[in-house]
C-alpha cells in the first residue's frame, strides 16, 4: 500500500469535497495502482461515503480509505465499498482505543473490527504506544486488540513525545512486535477465508522477516506485573464505603454494586520501582486480591514497589481494621521494598468523614513512609 497514490477527501479549507470531483482527479492522475482516500474518516459521513462508493465504481481502480470503527456496524456500506473496489480500510492512531478504562469498550472495538474482515475488506491498524497515561499493559492489550479484531496488517509504534521510560517502551515495542508476527499469529489474524488473504500473509511475512534477525524479547517485569493485575477486582462489600474526598458522603446501594478496584502497572526510571497505581473503590476482598495478584506478578522480581493510591474514591472500614492487622507483620517486613505515595492525603479524607481518629492505620503511616 506504500505504493498506493493518497487522495485527500477535504479541500485546503477543510471542505468536503464532492465525490465526483474525486473520481475525475483518480482519472486523471491514473498511474498508482491503487489509491488511498485521506483527509477524513470514511463512513463518518454516511450520504457522502455511498455517493463516493458508486462513483469510485466507475473509476474501476483498487482503493483503501482512512476510517473510524464504527463504520464496520454499517453492513450496507460496506458492501457497497467491496464492490466499488475497496480493498481495506485504515484505521487509527486517533482516536487511540487502548485508553477506553472500560473492558467491553475495548471488546466492542475489536467486534466491529472483525465485522469489517466478515465484509470482506482487510484492516490497517495503527497503534501508538507510550503515550501519558499508559501503563506497562498497554502492549499486551495492542496485541490481544490486533488478534482479536482479526486485524490484516498491525503496526505499532512509539507515540510521539512519549513520556513512558525509554527502555520499557522499547522492549514493550519489541516484544508488541514479534508476539504479532509469530507464525500462529499471521495465521490467525490474516490467513482466514476472505478477499486478499494470500497477500495478506504475504506482506505480514515480509515484515517478520525484519523482526527475526533481533534477539527474542521477553515480557519486563512491568509488563508481567500489569498482565496479572489487568482484570479489575469487583467491591462485594455492601456496607457503606468511605470517601477519601473531604467533605464527601459515604457511598451505598448501586454504587457499591457498580464499584471496582482497578490497578495499573508502570516502571519508574526515577525511582528505580514499579509503580502500582490504584483507581475505584478498596474494600477488604479487594484488598486481599490485589495482595494475590501483585505477590504473583512479583514472582522473582527484586525491584522496590510503590502503591500510589491517589486514584482510590471509596475505601471500607474493614481495611482499615482487620486488613491491617491480619498482614500489620507482614507490611513491617517490607520495609525499605513497598512504600505508599499520596497516602497520608487519603487516611486525613477518610479521618475527617469519619469525624475521629484511625487509630490502626498509623501501621501504615508510620511503617511505610510515603514515597516521594
Amino acid at each position: 500500500m506504500r505504493e498506493w497514490q493518497p487522495v485527500s477527501l477535504v479541500t485546503p479549507s477543510g471542505e468536503l469535497r464532492a465525490p465526483g470531483r474525486v473520481a475525475d482527479e483518480i482519472r486523471r492522475e491514473g498511474a498508482a495502482p491503487g489509491i488511498v482516500l485521506t483527509g477524513h474518516a470514511f463512513g463518518s459521513v454516511l450520504e457522502h461515503a455511498r455517493l463516493l462508493c458508486r462513483q469510485l465504481a466507475t473509476v474501476a481502480r483498487p482503493w483503501a480509505a482512512h476510517a473510524a470503527v464504527e463504520v464496520g456496524r454499517e453492513r450496507a456500506l460496506l458492501q457497497l465499498a467491496r464492490e466499488s473496489g475497496c480493498r481495506a480500510l485504515v484505521l487509527g492512531p486517533e482516536p487511540n482505543p487502548l485508553v477506553i478504562p472500560d473492558p467491553e469498550g475495548l471488546r466492542g472495538f475489536a467486534a466491529d473490527l472483525r465485522r469489517i474482515r466478515r465484509a470482506g475488506l482487510g484492516t490497517v491498524l495503527h497503534l501508538a504506544l507510550g503515550r501519558d497515561g499508559d501503563d506497562a499493559g498497554v502492549f499486551h492489550r495492542a496485541v490481544w486488540l490486533a488478534t482479536a479484531g482479526r486485524v490484516v496488517f498491525p503496526r505499532v509504534m512509539c507515540a510521539a513525545d512519549a513520556p513512558m521510560d525509554a527502555e520499557e517502551l522499547g522492549r514493550g515495542l519489541a516484544w508488541a512486535r514479534r508476539a504479532l508476527h509469530g507464525h500462529t499469529a499471521i495465521w490467525r489474524r490474516a490467513g482466514r477465508g476472505g478477499p486478499g488473504r494470500l497477500a495478506a500473509v504475504v506482506a505480514n511475512y515480509r515484515a517478520r522477516r525484519v523482526l527475526v534477525v533481533d534477539p527474542t524479547p521477553r515480557e519486563t517485569d512491568a509488563m508481567r506485573l500489569a498482565r496479572v493485575l489487568a482484570r479489575p477486582i469487583p467491591v462485594r462489600e455492601r456496607t457503606a464505603l468511605v470517601s477519601t474526598l473531604v467533605g464527601a458522603v459515604h457511598a451505598g446501594g448501586d454504587q457499591l454494586r457498580h464499584a471496582w478496584l482497578r490497578a495499573r502497572a508502570v516502571r519508574d526510571a526515577t525511582l528505580a520501582a514499579l509503580v502500582i497505581r490504584l483507581e475505584g473503590a478498596v474494600d477488604a476482598r479487594a484488598a486481599r486480591t490485589l495482595v494475590a495478584r501483585v505477590r504473583r506478578g512479583l514472582r522473582g522480581t527484586r525491584m522496590r514497589v510503590v502503591v500510589d493510591v491517589s486514584g482510590v474514591e471509596l475505601v471500607s472500614l474493614s481495611v482499615l481494621t482487620r486488613f491491617l492487622e491480619e498482614h500489620a507483620g507482614r507490611l513491617a517486613e517490607l520495609r525499605g521494598w513497598l512504600t505508599f505515595r499520596n497516602l497520608r492525603p487519603a487516611l486525613e479524607a477518610v479521618r475527617r468523614n469519619l469525624h475521629g481518629p484511625l487509630p490502626s492505620a498509623a501501621v501504615l503511616a508510620e511503617t511505610l513512609e510515603d514515597a516521594t
